[in-house]
């Protein structure tokens, strides 16, 4: 049996498992239920690719709820979670649903006392009507505005708390299950098919947008729903700025091309560094050094090792070659239905790798007022280390490809 029935929409029982995910999540922070929100979020709950909807998840239902738009696209996409069209306000819609559920909550004792806090000084001053605590709803403070914040609190006065929960809904989704990763490794060749197929067709005095546009083109028509962010192409001098957005600038020198697709919601991330013209003698030093850096970080890939140390690695030889402060950005950082996501490969990052985690690995070197170089690879953190999921050759010379 297939995992998905088309790209992106998986099999009913991989957001059964889902749903069991963030119901244990909602055990650990002694909640009797999940405001689920944002696109990311929303995909990977219940398969729902819309850009408005709000899911509600309690112990032993859930519902998904959106407007008239989304009508016959939920019916096709949203897996496991009753629906509900909302006419007017989704606040409205959300109290309706929770005062005819609100014996679906088995959140434990601890969130119940919490709850009969919440409405102590209610209680203590008579106020009347019904005395039993409020519900404890979790909400992700990244994905919820202040707006819609405001008018989920006052729509649910007397009846709900809400309870940001921070990172947590994002841990759920840094460890990819293996139809994703079957997904996302369609999306790394569907990316690099099309890079190939550019430098294929590369003419000579084409300018840094042009190439954009051509990679965007043949991603676009290999398949891509869209590409993940917008592409870098940066040759010569501009090629020191990191994230540099194409120009008209003829290509020349050593040019950075980082780009990405997404493919099924899944986002992939690669950058190579080419030689497309005379390159600085420095350059070519610089990216002997990348390439060095990338696999020494690569060596200390395993699940259980702290992601600083991930970075650490790959800085320590970039430093001893005299590019430590050519190296101002992180190493990573994972990579799933959005581009940046958990965890963090920085020095500064405090998370641990786990296995099933997807991240980047993009050592760079930056000399203004001569360019740059960056390497990025995608990697899987597996049960034995780093198995790299981007099989596009490192080299400068095009023709390599």
């Amino acid at each position: 049996m297939e995992e998905y029935r088309k790209e992106g929409t998986f099999a009913p029982r991989e957001y059964a498992f889902r749903r069991k995910a963030f119901r244990d999540l909602m055990r650990e922070c002694g909640l009797h239920g999940l405001l689920v929100t944002g696109p990311p979020n929303l995909r990977y709950l219940c398969g729902f690719s819309g850009s408005s909807g709000v899911a509600l998840l309690l112990s032993r239902s859930g519902w998904f709820l959106t407007d008239f738009r989304y009508r016959e696209q939920s019916r096709e996409e949203v897996f496991g979670l009753r629906t509900v069209i909302y006419e007017e306000d989704i606040g409205r819609a959300l109290r309706s649903i929770l005062v005819r559920a609100k014996g679906d909550t088995e959140a434990g004792s601890e969130a119940w006392k919490r709850g009969e806090r919440d409405r102590g000084d209610s209680l203590a001053r008579g106020d009347k009507g019904d005395r039993s605590p409020l519900l404890r709803i979790g909400y992700d403070p990244h994905t919820l505005t202040c707006a819609e914040l405001s008018l989920y609190r006052k729509r649910l006065k007397g009846l709900v708390t809400l309870v940001p929960i921070g990172t947590d809904i994002k841990r759920l989704r840094s460890r990819k299950r293996p139809a994703e990763l079957e997904l996302m490794k369609r999306g790394i060749s569907l990316a690099e098919a099309a890079f190939r197929e550019t430098l294929r067709g590369l003419e000579r005095g084409v300018t840094e947008r042009e190439l954009a546009l051509e990679l965007d083109y043949a991603a676009r028509r290999r398949g891509a729903e869209s590409m993940a962010f917008e592409t870098i192409v940066a040759g010569g001098e501009r090629s020191a700025l990191v994230h540099a957005r194409p120009s008209h600038a003829r290509l020349d020198g050593a040019v950075v091309v980082d780009w990405g697709v997404i493919h099924g919601g899944y986002s992939s991330d690669c950058t190579r560094t080419l030689a497309l013209g005379r390159v600085p003698e420095e350059l070519k030093r610089a990216h002997r050094m990348v390439l060095e850096a990338l696999e020494k970080a690569l060596e200390t890939v395993r699940p259980g090792v702290r992601a600083s140390c991930v970075d650490r690695a790959a800085r320590e030889v970039l430093e001893k070659a005299g590019y430590g402060k050519a190296f101002g950005h992180g190493l990573g950082h994972g990579v799933g239905l959005e581009i940046h996501e958990a965890p963090n490969l920085s020095p500064r990052s405090r998370d641990v790798l786990e296995e099933g985690m997807v991240v980047t690995m993009e050592p760079g070197v930056y000399i203004p007022g001569v360019g740059g170089v960056r390497v990025e690879d995608m990697v899987l953190v597996a049960r034995g280390g780093a198995e790299v999921l981007t099989m596009l050759s490192r080299s400068l010379d095009p023709s390599d490809y």
